[in-house]
């Protein structure tokens, strides 16, 4: 049975990979990881999301035409970027100043300069080719429930990741995987009334620097709301 340390060092022990081998995932354990995120809570159980599972030449197409329209957009900015979801959304005051620090600890971690523009788009792309991941996944949630099913898909995500991590497999959670629909609707038979919404790099972490390093984990306190009286 799963102790409430073991869980708790499991929970702790999830980060973002940023940087994979090559090592194959065998189908059969993907197939459990993913089976594994079902078992996460959904909304009347209506399970109202989907997931497109990309490897081999596939995952290699993918990534190749995903860096291609990023070039594209940076020459004509906006060409052929219409996402399901905008990931353009302004980070409020409060939230603006955690995600800078993010960024920041990843740059300085990778040793790249605020003002390197080239090095930076260089990580950048490292994104559409899915960190080195052998697999790339991507999410889909039902329109029709609108953020009940985007809440959901979080839920089998994260449940999803925790799998992953018990087997020693890391994970990156990518809003800009979410970027470029039309690539990804080419390659999955995926109902028009589902639209996608992000993805997710998938595969055995390397030993490279950057997957030694931790955003900070707020203190609940901090995030959580006082009674008024």
């Amino acid at each position: 049975m799963l102790t409430p340390k073991d869980f708790r060092e499991l929970a702790q022990s999830r980060r973002s990979t940023r940087d994979f081998t090559n090592k194959p995932i065998e189908d059969e354990l993907l197939q459990q990881i993913l089976n594994d995120g079902v078992t996460a809570p959904s909304w009347s159980n209506t399970r109202p999301f989907m997931v497109a599972v990309a490897k081999g030449e596939q995952r290699d197409r993918i990534s190749q035409r995903l860096v291609a329209r990023l070039r594209e957009n940076l020459e004509v900015p906006g060409m052929g970027n219409s996402p399901d979801f905008t990931h353009e959304i302004p980070y409020p005051p409060g939230l603006i100043e955690r995600s800078q620090r993010v960024g920041k600890g990843i740059y300085d971690t990778l040793g790249i300069d605020r003002a390197d523009k080239e090095s930076r788009f260089r990580f950048l792309e490292r994104n559409y080719k899915f960190f080195g991941a052998p697999v790339a996944l991507f999410f889909f949630t039902h329109r029709g429930l609108d953020h009940f099913g985007t809440l959901d898909l979080g839920l089998y995500m994260q449940t999803l990741m925790l799998s992953a991590k018990s087997h020693g497999i890391g994970t990156c959670a990518q809003g800009y995987l979410g970027n470029y629909p039309d690539i990804i609707r080419e390659e999955f038979d995926v109902p028009k009334e589902y639209a996608l919404v992000c993805g997710m790099s998938i595969g055995y972490p390397s030993d490279h620097p950057i997957n030694s390093w931790q955003a900070e984990r707020l203190p609940i306190e901090e995030l959580t709301a006082r009674p008024l009286r």
